[in-house]
C-alpha cells in the first residue's frame, strides 16, 4: 500500500512539474521580501552649532535606525578616513643614546637606512641593498683613547626624507673595526641604550613606530665572526673582544612600515536592543569639526544605510 501511494505522488510531481516549480519560485520569491529592509528614515539636529571645549553638545535624533555609529570628527574618529590604511605626509623623527668604552679607534659607529634591503638578514644581501649613511644627523658619543664616555643624547632627527609610501624602512648600526697596527687592540665597545622611532601625522597625532626593545633587531657578523652585535633588554652592544683582525657586523631592525596606519573609527550608541533620541558629547580642544552620525538597518541578508553630517564649531 505505501508503495503504491508513493508511486502515485511521483507520478503526479512528475505530471505537474511546472506548477510544483511555480509554487517552489512564490515560496522563494515571499522569503525574499520578507528579507527586504527599508533605508532607515533618520535625522540629526542640534540646538546650536557652537559650543565651548567642555560643554556637553546634544544631538536629537528622528528615526528609529537598528544601529547608530558615531564620527566625532576628532583625529582618529574622521569618517572620511575610515577606510585609509596609509599615509603620507607625515613627520618622521629617530633619536637614540650612545655610549662609547674602551679602545682608541675612531668613527666606527655608522648609522644607516635602506628602503631597498630584500629581510634577508646575511652579508650578501646586505651588500646587495642600497644604504644611506645619516650619521652626521645625530650626536654619537665621544671619548679619549682608553676611557668611557656618558651615556649620549643623539637629538632628534628628522628623517621622513627617508620614507616610501608603501615600502618598509629598515635602520641599522654599522660596525667597522680597522686592523690595528700592531699588536694593541684599538676597536672600541658601542652600545646603544635607548631607541624612539616615530611619526606624527598632519592631523597632530603621534605614534611610536619602534623603540630599543620593539624594533626587531637581528644582528649579522659580516666580518670577523669572534666578535659580533649583542641584544640585551636595556642595550645593543658590540664589544670587539679585543681583536686584532679587521672587524664589520650589522644590526638592523625588522622592516618598519611607516606610512601605514590604522582606519578612523567610530563608536557603536546604539545597537538593535537599545533606543535612543538624543546622543551628547564633550569636546576636549577647540576647533571645527565635521561629526558624522551613521545609521544602519541591517538583517541576515541586507543592509541600508544613512549617513548624516553635522558641522559643529568649539571655542575655547
Amino acid at each position: 500500500m505505501v508503495v503504491f501511494l508513493y508511486n502515485m505522488l511521483k507520478s503526479y510531481i512528475m505530471s505537474n512539474s511546472r506548477y510544483v516549480n511555480l509554487l517552489f519560485i512564490m515560496i522563494a520569491s515571499v522569503s525574499c521580501k520578507r528579507d527586504l529592509i527599508k533605508s532607515p528614515a533618520f535625522e540629526v539636529r542640534t540646538n546650536k552649532l557652537e559650543y565651548k571645549v567642555g560643554d556637553s553638545a546634544r544631538f536629537v535624533f528622528s528615526g528609529e535606525p537598528d544601529i547608530i555609529t558615531f564620527y566625532s570628527g576628532e583625529p582618529g574618529y574622521e569618517y572620511q578616513y575610515r577606510d585609509r590604511t596609509e599615509v603620507d605626509g607625515g613627520l618622521t623623527q629617530l633619536e637614540f643614546s650612545s655610549r662609547v668604552l674602551y679602545g682608541s679607534q675612531t668613527n666606527n659607529l655608522r648609522v644607516v637606512a635602506s628602503t631597498d634591503f630584500s629581510g634577508v638578514y646575511d652579508s650578501a644581501n646586505i651588500r646587495s641593498a642600497t644604504w644611506k649613511d645619516i650619521s652626521t644627523r645625530f650626536k654619537l658619543a665621544t671619548a679619549a683613547s682608553g676611557a668611557l664616555s656618558d651615556v649620549t643624547a643623539s637629538g632628534k632627527a628628522d628623517i621622513s626624507d627617508l620614507v616610501l609610501k608603501g615600502m618598509p624602512l629598515y635602520l641599522a648600526y654599522q660596525y667597522v673595526g680597522d686592523k690595528p697596527p700592531a699588536t694593541t687592540p684599538t676597536q672600541r665597545t658601542w652600545r646603544i641604550q635607548s631607541f624612539s622611532l616615530t611619526n606624527t601625522l598632519p592631523s597632530g597625532i603621534m605614534s611610536t613606530l619602534a623603540t630599543l626593545t620593539s624594533a626587531g633587531w637581528i644582528p649579522v657578523d659580516v666580518v670577523n665572526p669572534a666578535n659580533k652585535w649583542t641584544v640585551a633588554a636595556d642595550m645593543l652592544q658590540f664589544a670587539p673582544n679585543s681583536t686584532l683582525l679587521a672587524s664589520e657586523d650589522w644590526i638592523i631592525t625588522k622592516p618598519l612600515f611607516v606610512t601605514r596606519v590604522s582606519p578612523d573609527k567610530g563608536v557603536a550608541i546604539k545597537e538593535f536592543s537599545q533606543r535612543r533620541d538624543s546622543y551628547t558629547y564633550a569636546f576636549a580642544r577647540p576647533g571645527k569639526y565635521k561629526i558624522t552620525f551613521v545609521a544602519s538597518n541591517v538583517n541576515a541578508t541586507d543592509q541600508k544605510t544613512v549617513v548624516k553630517e553635522v558641522e559643529l564649531n568649539i571655542i575655547p
